[in-house]
C-alpha cells in the first residue's frame, strides 16, 4: 500500500514538474511568469526527489534511476542556489553539498565495480561523470573564485543546472515507462538531454532579461 502511494505521488508531481518546466521555458526569462514557475518547478521537484529516494531506499534499486534522482537533486538545489550566490559566491554550506554528492557519486562507483547485477552500465557511468563533471568544477570556483571572470556566467551556471534538472526528469519519466525497452529507455532521453542543454545555451542567454 505504501508503495503504491508512493510511486503514484512520485508520478502526479514529476508529471505536473514536467509540465512547469515546460512552462518556465517558454515564459519570458527573468520575467515574474518565469520566476513564479521556477519556484513551483522546484517545489515538485523536492517531492519527485524524496519519492524517489524512498524507492531507493525502501523498495527497489534501480541503479540508472537512482543517478538520475542524485543528478536531479544535485542540479536542482546548485541551479537554485545560483540565483541566490551570483554576487556573493559559494557559500560553505554549498561546498558541503558539493562534498557530499562528490563523495555519494564516487562510493557508487565503487559498488557498480564490485556488484554483480546486469544493467546498461555506460550509461549510468555516463551519468555519473555528468554529475562529477558538474560538481568538480563547482569545487573549483568554491576555491578559486577568480577562475570564472565574467559577472554574467551565472546565467550560464543557472541555465545549465536548470536543465540538467528537467531533463533528468525527462529521463527518469522515460526510463520508468518504458522499463521494457532497455537499453534504448537511457539512452535516448540522454541524447535528448545533451541536445537541448546545448540548445539551451546558446539560445535562452540572449531571452534573459536580469
Amino acid at each position: 500500500m505504501a508503495h503504491s502511494i508512493n510511486i503514484i505521488l512520485h508520478v502526479l508531481t514529476g508529471t505536473i514538474a514536467i509540465v512547469i518546466g515546460i512552462l518556465a521555458y517558454t515564459s519570458q526569462k527573468g520575467g515574474k511568469r518565469h520566476k513564479r514557475y521556477g519556484r513551483i518547478f522546484l517545489w515538485f521537484m523536492a517531492i519527485v526527489i524524496l519519492t524517489a529516494m524512498n524507492g531507493v531506499l525502501f523498495f527497489r534499486d534501480r541503479p540508472f534511476l537512482t543517478v538520475v534522482t542524485f543528478l536531479a537533486f544535485y542540479t536542482s538545489y546548485s541551479g537554485y542556489r545560483v540565483l541566490k550566490t551570483k554576487e556573493t559566491g559559494f557559500q560553505l554550506i554549498d561546498f558541503l553539498v558539493m562534498l557530499v554528492v562528490f563523495i555519494v557519486a564516487i562510493s557508487f562507483v565503487v559498488r557498480m565495480e564490485s556488484a554483480n547485477i546486469l544493467w546498461n552500465a555506460k550509461v549510468v557511468y555516463y551519468l555519473l561523470g555528468y554529475v562529477l563533471l558538474i560538481v568538480s568544477f563547482d569545487m573549483v570556483r568554491f576555491f578559486f573564485p577568480q577562475v570564472i571572470k565574467s559577472p554574467k556566467f551565472w546565467i550560464y551556471d543557472h541555465i545549465y543546472k536548470m536543465t540538467g534538472s528537467f531533463t533528468a526528469l525527462i529521463s527518469a519519466g522515460v526510463g520508468t515507462v518504458f522499463a521494457n525497452y532497455e537499453p534504448l529507455n537511457q539512452i535516448m532521453p540522454a541524447i535528448f538531454g545533451t541536445v537541448w542543454l546545448v540548445f539551451c545555451l546558446v539560445y535562452f542567454p540572449r531571452k534573459m532579461d536580469y
